[in-house]
Formats: structure tokens, sequence, C-alpha cells
């Protein structure tokens, strides 16, 4: 499966929100903590969950 570099950021993108709400035994949060969070250089915090 070929994927352009626009679809592998979107999903990037969408991870912030997602996989807390998807697998919050997994990661309890992703905090933003460098620039907005969607452009090259974001820096991003995640909180695992109970379940790891």
């Amino acid at each position: 499966m070929a994927l352009s570099a626009n679809e592998v950021w979107g999903a990037i993108s969408a991870a912030t929100n997602m996989y807390p709400a998807a697998m919050p035994n997994l990661i309890a949060g992703i905090r933003v903590t460098s620039r907005d969070g969607v452009t090259a250089g974001s820096v991003r915090e995640i909180t695992f969950g109970t379940g790891t």
C-alpha cells in the first residue's frame, strides 16, 4: 500500500485526538508542547495509560 506524504501526515495529525479516544487504556492523552501540532517541528508529549 503506497501512501502520499500528505496522507501520512494527516494520520499523524489526527492521532493527537484519535488515539486517546480510541485506546484510553493505552494512551491517556497527547499534548502538543511546541508549535501548533500540525506544522513540521511540532512536539507532542504522550501520557501512557494504566494498561501499558
